[in-house]
Formats: C-alpha cells, sequence, structure tokens
C-alpha cells in the first residue's frame, strides 16, 4: 500500500512571533498558529527563533504544542553585533525518529542546525541541515554551505531547508536597482571588469555537488522574501534536496498569509513529498 505523502515546512517567524524584537508579547506568533497547523507539516523548520531559549526553551517547547508535534530541537544561534541571536528550531511529529542532532556555530554567522531522522520506522535515515546563512558576506556564505557538498552523494537522503539569504538555484535574475548601496555587496559582487553582478556562489557549490532546488525543479520561482520599500523581492527560503530525493518532489508552494497579515516579512514555503519514489540505502550511514 502507498505511503502517506511528506510535508516539510519553512517559517521565518520574524523575532519569534513577537514585537519589540523578541522582547514583547506574541500578537504574532498567536494568530500564526492556526495557519501554520492547517499546513498539515510533518516537519517545521523555524527561524529567527529570538529568546527562546530562555527557561529551558520554554517558547519552544510551547511551539511544539501549539502545533501538536512530538519533538523539538533549537539551535542556539551566535550573538550578531546588535546583540540579535537569531536561533532555529526543527520540530518533529510523531512520523519522525530523530536519532541525533546537534548545532554548529564556529563556522557559521548565524548557526547551522542538524537533524538524522528515520520516517515512518524505516531504517533509511534522512540528514536534515537547517540553513541560515550570512545576510552580509557572499563570501561567508560559501563558506558555509562547503562542508554540505558530501551530503548530496548518491542515495543519501538529505534536506538542506531554510533561509539561505541568497537566491535560489535557477532564480531568474532579479532587478537590484531599489537596493541601496550600503547593502549592494550583501547579494552582489564586481567582476575583474568592475561590472556588478548577481552572487550565486554559495548555490553554485551546492548545485555542483548535486543538490536540487525544489521550486527550480517545479519552475516555481515566487518570492518569498525581500518585500520593503529598499529591499528586492527574491526566493530565499529554500528546499535543496539530494538526489535521491529529487524524483519523490509531489509539489511546492508558496504561502503568502504570513505576509498578507504581517506575521512575518517571509512567506512560508512547504514542499511535499512521496516517500514511496525514493531508493535510499538500508540503516544509519
Amino acid at each position: 500500500m502507498p505511503s502517506r505523502t511528506l510535508r516539510l515546512v519553512i517559517y521565518n517567524t520574524l523575532f519569534g512571533g513577537r514585537d519589540d524584537f523578541g522582547l514583547g508579547d506574541n500578537t504574532r506568533w498567536t494568530p500564526a498558529v492556526p495557519f501554520l497547523k492547517s499546513l498539515e507539516g510533518d516537519m517545521y523548520a523555524l527561524e529567527e527563533c529570538n529568546y527562546w531559549d530562555l527557561l529551558g526553551h520554554q517558547r519552544l517547547h510551547q511551539a511544539r504544542n501549539d502545533l501538536a508535534l512530538s519533538t523539538a530541537f533549537l539551535a542556539e544561534a551566535n550573538s550578531t553585533t546588535t546583540g540579535h541571536r537569531f536561533h532555529t528550531a526543527m520540530l518533529f511529529n510523531h512520523r519522525w525518529n530523530v536519532i541525533g542532532d546537534g548545532a554548529e556555530r564556529a563556522k557559521y554567522h548565524h548557526v547551522l542546525g542538524w537533524a538524522r531522522a528515520c520516517l515512518d520506522d524505516q531504517p533509511a535515515v534522512w540528514d536534515f541541515r537547517h540553513l541560515h546563512l550570512s545576510p552580509f558576506s557572499p563570501a561567508h556564505r560559501a563558506l558555509e554551505v562547503e562542508p554540505l557538498q558530501t551530503l548530496a552523494a548518491p542515495r543519501r537522503l538529505s534536506v538542506l531547508l531554510g533561509d539561505a539569504n541568497t537566491l535560489g538555484i535557477g532564480h531568474p535574475e532579479p532587478d537590484w536597482s531599489p537596493l541601496p548601496p550600503a547593502w549592494r555587496r550583501t547579494h552582489r559582487v564586481r567582476d575583474e571588469n568592475g561590472t556588478w553582478g548577481t552572487d550565486r556562489t554559495a548555490m553554485t557549490v551546492l548545485a555542483d555537488a548535486g543538490f536540487i532546488d525544489a521550486a527550480h525543479h517545479l519552475d516555481d520561482h515566487r518570492p518569498t522574501a525581500g518585500f520593503a520599500d529598499s529591499d528586492v523581492p527574491r526566493r530565499q527560503d529554500l528546499f535543496l534536496l539530494s538526489p535521491a530525493l529529487a524524483p519523490a518532489i509531489v509539489s511546492y508552494e508558496v504561502h503568502t498569509e504570513p505576509l498578507d497579515e504581517g506575521w512575518s516579512d517571509h512567506a512560508a514555503v512547504t514542499v511535499t513529498l512521496d516517500p514511496d519514489r525514493i531508493e535510499a540505502e538500508e540503516g544509519v550511514r
């Protein structure tokens, strides 16, 4: 009998769904919860979870209970130059048996959260890497993704997902003219002739390794972020799948309700996979 499809969700909470940079009340998180639950995700990747580390990860577990999920892990982030700690969270439902989790900060502007899990009591191991790449430095983003290349090896079940702060693979060239000079080098680089071009180094590293961008695979380049007046709409909330998972892609959706309702400055993004289309090695690698 065919197995049930699998849905993964990305959502940037914008300061943990609270005003005052995460110090305020939960006026944005609480109304977003019914919407997030309606996506019926089997796994949620949340970014900008400011202050979710306090009181024994209390806000993390509140979110787990709000979304009726089974397992939650917080990757605690470095402090930025303005004192923010943009933690990331991965939350799993009952279908997953999480066999490992952790976080790497030394190489990352924010943090890289990771988890290994088995789906539906099957022996194949899925590797998740939760991205929240540098918003400022193209060179740093390239360094951040370099260790992830081997996760695209044949028959590995690997998912890189989250806010990459750079254009997805195959994203059409945007009009960068609204971007002020102070932000120009966050997404653009000069060539040897002094001509400005879009930096795509990090995504080229992953594409060359074999990762497939789910949105590009389905030719859907709707923007997910960059909607401020002085910013540039673009697709940067990404699902990057190892080659073994590419045949399993059923659908990809951009959900604008968080933007429309003012809950976040990012859209929520989902990908649906059919596990029956996957060929994986047995057991733990």
